[in-house]
């Protein structure tokens, strides 16, 4: 029976539905290190019949784990640009670690979820407008704040707006080295009540990644509320450079942080186009529940 709830876990990775669903395929990384146990189990066991069909199982996370650590990275350049990203979980994230992370990582774009007013003004005391003096979105009560601040000069281009959700500010960053075009992200949880405007949040994403043109820079990044183990995620990162996945990282976690429960799953995410990975990694922030996640990119030259 065992055996079989895990065959299940493992196959929904490719179910693209909602319910519970979302919820299982979080578990993924989780689930799939158990098939794998499982099998080496079985197998030690010389369970022949049922170690085949152990090895079927864990035959998917296998190829899947060894894929993840494959890297396609270039070296570093005195023009990067690291973009960073911060779920400050209802403006309770401390203000100083934030501003002192995007310092020590030398950050020049950072996008806030759940950006308070007041955190606002507490991470303004800690030094954020010298550090990123250029401001695109807003904060706003709960969730609802999502706050783009940059060393370079940006411009609003459209404020997607998710009715009782968090907004999603699209932006024109301007650089030396040239123009990209950044969309902060925050969907909403894939919680039962709410998984329908889930499923609608990341295919309004891919439905705006589609009208842009081909030789359009941009970045996504954010708090996608889901991982790679998710189809409607997948469609989305397809076409497009996910950060982790290049830089080799394996099994990356951002979720939850500061809790009993150790981090799992990956929610926070770049993704971008027209851009090389050069490295990424995660920041702990006293506060929140979320790994603050960045990414280094090399900016290409259009074609």
């Amino acid at each position: 029976m065992l055996q079989v709830l895990i065959g299940l876990g493992v196959a929904v990775r490719w179910l693209d539905a909602t319910w519970q669903v979302p919820i299982v395929q979080a578990f993924f990384p989780v689930i799939g290190m158990a098939a794998v146990a499982m099998f080496v189990l079985v197998a030690a066991l010389r369970y022949r019949v049922l170690g085949l069909c152990a090895l079927l199982v864990a035959v998917p996370p296998l190829v899947l784990g060894m894929t993840s650590l494959h890297s396609d990275t270039v070296a570093a350049g005195p023009h990067d640009e690291v973009v960073m990203t911060i779920n400050l979980e209802y403006g309770h994230a401390d203000p100083a670690r934030v501003v002192a992370a995007a310092r020590e990582r030398r950050v020049d774009t950072l996008v806030l979820e759940e950006c308070t007013p007041s955190e606002l003004r507490a991470l303004r005391r800690h030094g954020l407008d010298d550090l990123l003096p250029h401001q695109a979105g807003s904060a706003g009560p709960g969730l609802t704040g999502t706050l783009v601040r940059s060393t370079h000069r940006v411009r609003l281009v459209a404020e997607h707006s998710a009715g009782r959700f968090a907004g999603s500010p699209d932006i024109q960053v301007v650089t030396a080295q040239g123009d990209y075009r950044l969309r902060a992200v925050h969907t909403p949880a894939p919680l039962p009540d709410i998984v329908g405007d889930w499923r609608s949040a990341l295919r309004s994403l891919t439905a705006w990644r589609d009208r842009l043109p081909d030789d359009q820079r941009l970045v996504l990044a954010g708090d996608f509320n889901a991982s790679s183990a998710m189809p409607g995620y997948r469609k989305l990162a397809d076409g497009l450079t996910d950060s982790s996945r290049a830089t080799g990282s394996g099994w990356q976690r951002t979720w939850p942080h500061g809790t009993w429960l150790p981090p799992f799953v990956q929610l926070d995410h770049v993704l971008s186009r027209g851009f090389a990975v050069v490295a990424d990694g995660t920041v702990p922030i006293a506060g929140t529940d979320h790994l603050g996640y960045w990414a280094r990119l090399r900016m290409q030259r259009a074609e």
